[in-house]
């Protein structure tokens, strides 16, 4: 710890030869004009603490004396109207300066009795006199009034403690002294460790070391700890009592591997095997695999980004590794949605303003600028001390409603793709894929607002829930870290997904599956006729030739054997059967296969593979199918018709 007259003198970072070249400098401004000699200045102290003992003498100290706490030269005179002054003959034109009782344990302090900034003096035309207040003391802190008494008690030490180590209380009550003395936790009578403090203002930061700052207390991993927090308010009582436990030492906590930062690690390095692999093992649809490609990269990217933070070592070194996982905040969104694009083989639209999706990116680099620039030292101190709390809250809440609005309209063009696949074709495309997704995406999101939810419960309650906000962000790199295995379990294990494209997936498709009436609500009696020839001649085709045993069956290849448009074909089954294609081919299936079932032929075949025979191209569709048209399942159906027929 510094002594008393080094830590004032280095408030503002100043040096005795930092002093010398501000002198130096300050000489030069005043002999080319910007300056001036003045004759005579008179610094008035007008009040003091009422605390503030009589006997003691008042001085005044800067960098005119080389700091010097109690010079004698530089002794206020009393006036005996309880204000002091001193007078000075000649003085540089700008100097600053502090009020002591006679050394550095002895300085003046804010009205809290924290420790204050040095005073600065800039000289005024005709000005002669300085009023000033002196607001307290920082040796006379137990002489200001407190709101509460609060009782910090420590419940568990980790398990690594040195047995002799003493445990020391420090915060922005005791000007952050790592080892003071009257701060030492001590004993108390549940064998626990206790220390007291007198709450003059709001807030409470505040710490624990073992005497100094290499030996403070660490988060899980032994990584630098944002300062604890409490906040008082009108409800708070008198007396308090605030239980806390210690999760490790900086100095002595080692570089743990948990399972949780194992898992993701092992994620994003499986992320970049996986953009290895799909670029070298994959030929359909190589524009979906590349931004496929770049999905995992950021994600994985991402995720290293957060694991390094938790190493102590590495934090202290790179600390600005920190931000790194924020460069996924408004990537991931707009990069996900052109991969379904890609994917599903959308017709892309409005390209000369695709890059407007990543403006916010660019407006984040910038909000990020500063931070990036700081002095390490500085960002740690930031950091540990939530100076920059509100910063990532405001950035997060940002992000969290640009992914929301981002993942709704990826929901909406997953639902477009299968309600287009029902309109225009007879099979099902395994959707599993993209549902999985984005019901992760989901749960990343709603984890995320749950984050924001604790947070802001914590602030009102005036509890520090950080510990909770902690864990339900891990939760959602978590989530993440789950979501490149989904990635790569799909990427590898059905690479054949979407290999038929949509024709359309728009909303306008989708309007023209729908009958199209007149304007007063009814179809013109020559296009009703036209429309129930069609159905006659597309039941006798569905009977004769029955199309529906093709698995690979189309609106478009169903309309050519009919004779008619897609158009055309999809109003007749929508309105004449009130079925989507898909339902009304899979309705016809169904049937084949009932029929099927009860024939010799297939005597000895499974349900599977008579489904399969009959056109079904998967199990699921086929369960889902039949469930839907009969209420039943296959076993089900037929144990119920040998009952009938036994009746």
């Amino acid at each position: 710890m510094l002594a008393a007259h080094e830590r004032h003198r280095l408030v503002n970072g100043h040096t005795t030869s930092a002093m010398w070249q501000k002198a130096f400098l300050l000489s030069i401004l005043w002999l080319v004009g910007a300056g001036r000699l003045t004759a005579q200045l008179t610094i008035l102290l007008e009040s003091m603490p009422a605390y503030t003992p009589t006997e003691d003498s008042i001085f005044l100290t800067g960098d005119f004396n080389q700091w010097q706490p109690g010079e004698r030269a530089f002794q206020l005179e009393p006036l005996g109207d309880g204000r002091y002054a001193y007078t000075f003959s000649v003085l540089p034109a700008a100097f600053e300066y502090k009020f002591t009782r006679g050394d550095w344990l002895r300085v003046e302090s804010d009205a809290l009795g924290q420790t204050l900034d040095n005073r600065r003096y800039v000289p005024e035309q005709d000005h002669d006199t300085l009023r000033v207040q002196v607001s307290g003391w920082e040796d006379l802190q137990d002489a200001i009034p407190y709101r509460s008494e609060l009782t910090i008690v420590l419940q568990d030490l980790p398990e690594n403690t040195p047995p002799e180590a003493s445990i020391y209380l420090v915060g922005n009550f005791n000007n952050w002294h790592p080892g003071d003395p009257a701060y030492k936790m001590q004993p108390n009578a549940a064998g626990q460790y206790q220390a007291k403090v007198k709450l003059r203002r709001d807030t409470l930061l505040y710490k624990f070391t073992r005497g100094n700052w290499d030996t403070a207390e660490g988060d899980a991993a032994g990584r630098a700890l944002p300062n604890r927090q409490y906040r008082a308010d009108a409800t708070t009582p008198p007396q308090v009592q605030i239980e806390c436990r210690i999760q490790s030492w900086e100095d002595i906590s080692g570089r743990p591997l948990t399972v949780y930062t194992f898992l993701l690690l092992l994620a994003a390095f499986q992320g970049i095997l996986l953009v290895i692999a799909i670029n070298t093992t994959q030929n359909y649809n190589r524009a979906a695999n590349r931004m496929l490609s770049i999905l995992i990269a950021l994600t994985a990217v991402a995720i290293i980004g957060r694991v390094s933070t938790y190493d102590r070592e590495t934090f202290q070194w790179m600390p600005k590794l920190l931000l790194l996982p924020d460069l996924i905040y408004f990537l991931f969104a707009p990069l996900f949605l052109f991969y379904m694009q890609k994917l599903l083989l959308l017709p892309s639209r409005n390209q000369r303003w695709r890059w407007l999706h990543f403006v916010p990116v660019i407006l984040q680099f910038f909000a990020y600028l500063p931070l990036l620039l700081l002095d390490n030292e500085i960002f740690i101190g930031r950091v540990v001390d939530r100076s920059l709390s509100t910063f990532f809250a405001v950035s997060g809440g940002l992000a969290l409603i640009y992914n929301s609005i981002y993942w709704w309209q990826s929901y909406r063009l997953a639902h477009a793709y299968e309600a287009n696949n029902n309109a225009n074709y007879s099979f099902e495309q395994n959707l599993k894929f993209l549902n999985t997704i984005i019901l992760l995406i989901a749960s990343c999101l709603f984890v995320w607002f749950l984050t924001y939810l604790v947070g802001i419960a914590g602030l009102i309650m005036g509890h520090d829930w950080q510990w909770l906000t902690n864990k339900t962000t891990d939760s959602v790199w978590a989530l993440f870290a789950l979501l490149i295995f989904c990635l790569g379990y799909f990427a590898m294990k059905q690479p054949e997904i979407f290999k038929v494209p949509a024709e359309v997936i728009d909303a306008e498709v989708q309007a023209q599956t729908k009958p199209t009436h007149t304007d007063n609500g009814t179809v013109s009696e020559e296009e009703s006729a036209t429309l129930q020839a069609l159905k006659t001649q597309l039941v006798t085709i569905m009977q004769d030739e029955q199309p529906f045993l093709n698995p690979k069956l189309s609106l478009s290849e169903l309309a050519e054997t009919v004779g008619t448009n897609p158009h055309t074909l999809s109003k007749v089954i929508n309105d004449g059967f009130d079925k989507n294609f898909y339902d009304f081919v899979n309705s016809w299936r169904v049937e084949a296969f009932k029929e099927r079932v009860m024939q010799e032929a297939y005597r000895n075949h499974t349900f599977l593979a008579i489904a399969f025979s009959v056109g079904f191209n998967s199990k699921t569709a086929f369960n889902r199918a039949f469930k839907k048209l009969t209420n039943s399942t296959p076993g089900q159906y037929f144990k119920a018709q040998e009952m009938d027929d036994r009746q």
